[in-house]
């Protein structure tokens, strides 16, 4: 008995069983996740794939060559069709300057200033 793959169902199932609207409000909250579910895995391309994957760059390694697929050859490599190729997914840009000052035991705003200032000192 496969569990992995029994959950794979038991997941495809309750994706099946929803209606429209409880699949696009899933959509809009979480994007296209729930499409992996129906993937079609080559498992001998997955495992090449993983051979030459670097974690530390997030990138494929050859040699002393780093490549990055495409949106293109993702859509390729999983044959999947992605609806909205103009969706783009960044990390949320943080302030660093609050935490800066707090373990330099500043101000904030002498942070900022400091930051500013291209010809003063370098803070590290």
């Amino acid at each position: 008995m496969d569990c992995r793959r029994n959950r794979e169902d038991k997941l495809k199932g309750i994706w099946q069983s929803w209606d429209d609207a409880k699949k696009s409000h899933f959509r809009d909250k979480y994007g296209d996740v729930a499409q992996l579910l129906f993937l079609k895995l080559d498992n001998a391309l997955l495992k090449a794939m993983v051979r030459f994957w670097g974690p530390t760059y997030r990138c494929f390694t050859f040699n002393e060559v780093d490549m990055v697929l495409t949106i293109e050859e993702d859509s390729t490599l999983l044959h999947y069709d992605f609806r909205d190729l103009l969706r783009i997914y960044w990390k949320q840009n943080t302030d660093f300057r609050g935490p800066l000052a707090n373990v330099m035991g500043l101000l904030i705003e002498t942070v900022k200033e400091m930051l500013k200032d291209e010809n003063g000192p370098c803070i590290s």
